[in-house]
């Protein structure tokens, strides 16, 4: 299958994925699209970039595409997040003008008037795509039918089964029509997800694409040994060496990612954040101004940064390396998209290094180990990097042994001016 309508598609929607630029399907596309139109169910896992969004949508629009939905949508794709919700709605309303189709496609999200959004539901909605907490609630009040539904997505699926979403995920999930087509998306779908998801899917088949090289071909990975008081230091040097034309950097946590951005207006650096915390407005505006160009640095947490889709990220950068591999690679492949290059860059001390190795054992990809001094970014033997790693952890021991020495010394003091008087 060479070709969007060697697959089964309807013309006008095999045209519209032609009109975006596209040669011909990706893999992950070869394989879910026919399986989509033959209504089966469908773990679809596939690394970032390779066309996930259109892989669910281009046959759910070929399915609804002749439906009455002033009985309900025909398409309803759940998100983990406000912005991923508001960028797969871009994608739906992007394909629907390009195919000629003068549907209502409808987001629904947390913190909006219930009011409006019921209004917009009775629109003769085709596509809604929205958070699950929101959506659950209308699901309740009666305002959203899903009797006539042809399509359910959960993109992002291993991010929505967990513990703050699962109970509006299972609402949803539990009202399905028999007919309706169930398809369960991400990069990542561990085999808890897969079981938990497994009660709400009819008999689903999984893709079986092999890699497709993103992360190991389009992506380099660098890491540098950055002790953690220095690292926002590290992105001053960083920036001065390199000038990364757009930077998404990661922390774990959330006051991290505030301290990072305060840390980086200080040195000049044009810089804002998204947290999931935030209100939707500072979010959409600090995503746009990214975008744009505006500034050149959007600090995130993992969450805050799920399944985003933003042209021209030359570099990512992560100020802790986090215990799951999966959530390395979805932070990783937010560059390196749409055919284009990018470098992900990592800050380790000696304990995240050895996790850095399992990483990319398991990703199939290398960390290419990194100094980054006197304003140049350069690559040591190997050797060379490991031996002064650990000369600096030697060291750092020896200084924290050499303070709980004079911590320790200082209370004997104490104890014994206390005991004389």
């Amino acid at each position: 299958m060479n070709s969007f309508s060697d697959m089964g598609l309807p013309e006008n929607i095999a045209d519209a994925l032609a009109s975006f630029g596209f040669d011909s399907p990706t893999p992950v596309q070869r394989e879910s699209v026919p399986r989509i139109l033959a209504r089966k169910d469908l773990f679809m896992q596939s690394e970032t970039g390779t066309g996930k969004t259109l892989a669910y949508l281009a046959p759910a629009f070929a399915l609804a595409k002749d439906m009455d939905f002033g009985k309900g949508p025909g398409i309803i794709v759940l998100s983990p997040t406000q912005e991923l919700a508001v960028q797969v709605a871009g994608q739906a309303e992007k394909l629907a003008s390009a195919a000629g189709l003068r549907w209502n496609v409808v987001t629904i999200l947390g913190g909006s008037p219930l009011s409006r959004q019921e209004t917009e539901l009775r629109r003769r909605a085709a596509v809604v795509v929205g958070t699950p907490g929101r959506l659950a609630d209308l699901l309740k009040m009666g305002a959203l039918k899903t009797r006539n539904l042809a399509v359910l997505v959960m993109d992002e699926a291993d991010r929505l089964f967990v513990p703050e979403s699962a109970d509006s995920v299972r609402a949803i999930a539990g009202t399905l029509p028999e007919p309706c087509v169930r398809v369960l998306a991400s990069a990542t779908l561990d085999a808890k997800t897969r079981r938990i998801a497994a009660p709400f899917l009819r008999s689903p088949e999984a893709t079986a694409s092999a890699s497709e090289g993103i992360l190991s071909e389009k992506i380099e990975h660098w890491v540098f040994y950055v002790d953690h008081r220095k690292r926002t230091d590290f992105i001053r040097r960083f920036d001065s060496a390199l000038k990364p034309a757009r930077c998404l950097v990661f922390a774990s946590r959330s006051d991290r990612v505030e301290w990072t951005v305060e840390r980086l207006l200080d040195f000049g650096l044009p810089a804002d954040s998204v947290l999931s915390r935030q209100d939707k407005e500072h979010r959409r505006v600090a995503l746009e101004r990214f975008a744009q160009g505006k500034i050149r640095y959007l600090v995130t947490s993992d969450l805050g940064a799920r399944g985003l889709d933003i042209a021209g990220i030359s570099h990512i950068l992560s100020m802790d390396l986090p215990e799951e591999s999966s959530v390395y690679v979805h932070r990783a492949g937010r560059t390196g998209r749409a055919g284009a290059s990018g470098i992900s860059v990592v800050m380790a001390d000696g304990v995240e290094l050895k996790r850095a190795s399992r990483i990319a054992v398991g990703g199939n990809f290398v960390f290419r180990c990194k100094y980054l001094e006197s304003g140049t970014v350069y690559e040591p033997p190997v050797d060379e990097f490991f031996a002064r790693v650990e000369a600096a952890e030697a060291e750092k021991r020896a200084h924290k042994r050499e303070r709980g020495n004079e911590h320790g010394n200082e209370r004997g003091n104490e104890y014994r001016s206390g005991r004389g008087n």
